[in-house]
């Protein structure tokens, strides 16, 4: 039998220790950071720079943040008017900067140059790249996906188990004042950044809500309910799902 599991935590709901029990006592690759790992690889880039750029596409800013850096990295009023012409120019200075700071050749520097593009371009794919990584690894089977909307991605795959696990504010706030020594100004506005990048990242690359029931099978509560109890559940349920190996 094959299993594909995906787990969609809050920060401080101790989703991230049920995912890996779950994954150890079901023999189970437990898929997070990989994700980005192999998307660079598809890109064609299987380097630690790439991996980097990706995880800048997964931070997406809100509205004010967007106002803020727009007008941050607003040039000023161009002595060049076509904007062709400035683009030239621009591409220009970037060659000549190259050849000079990092004594490279005319040709290499435009190489390095046609490298970056390149980079950029396959980051700017961001979210097909995610989406086939997790595609991929659901069709090996036996994994258990971290994060990254797979339970959107993989709502139709048969047998497929989506999880949800969360908590009440109050406890993951004391969870993350325990586990890191943190104030507890300080955990409560880690977890209120998480929430909202969660909740961003599934509006922009899935136009989905990060906390939809209907995007899920198990909905835990570890407010409620323990680790091991938490863990057994998922288990069960995941081997009752478990599809055959063709």
């Amino acid at each position: 039998m094959s299993i594909v599991i995906t787990v969609s935590r809050q920060l401080g709901s101790r989703g991230s220790y049920i995912a890996t029990a779950v994954a150890k006592k079901l023999n189970l690759r437990y898929i997070d950071r990989e994700i980005l790992n192999r998307a660079a690889e598809m890109a064609g880039f299987p380097d630690e720079s790439m991996v980097e750029q990706l995880e800048k596409q997964e931070r997406i800013p809100g509205f004010l943040e967007r106002i803020i850096d727009s007008m941050n990295t607003m040039p000023a009023i161009p002595t060049i008017a076509s904007a062709t012409l400035r683009e030239g120019y621009a591409y220009d200075e970037q060659v000549a900067a190259l050849i000079l700071q990092e004594n490279l050749s005319r040709d290499e520097a435009l190489q390095h140059l046609t490298e970056q593009q390149r980079r950029v371009e396959a980051g700017a794919a961001y979210g097909e790249l995610i989406r086939r990584v997790i595609l991929e690894y659901a069709q090996t089977g036996d994994v258990i996906i971290a994060g990254r909307g797979g339970q959107v991605v993989l709502k139709d795959f048969a047998n497929a188990l989506h999880v949800r696990i969360h908590a009440p504010e109050e406890l993951r706030i004391l969870r993350l004042v325990e586990r890191l020594g943190l104030d507890q100004k300080e955990a409560e506005r880690q977890i209120h950044q998480a929430d909202k990048e969660r909740v961003r990242y599934m509006k922009h690359f899935y136009d989905a809500k990060w906390d939809d029931p209907d995007l899920y099978h198990l909905v835990i509560n570890t407010g409620k309910v323990s680790l091991d109890l938490a863990t057994q559940i998922i288990c069960d349920t995941a081997q009752r799902l478990a599809r055959p190996v063709p």
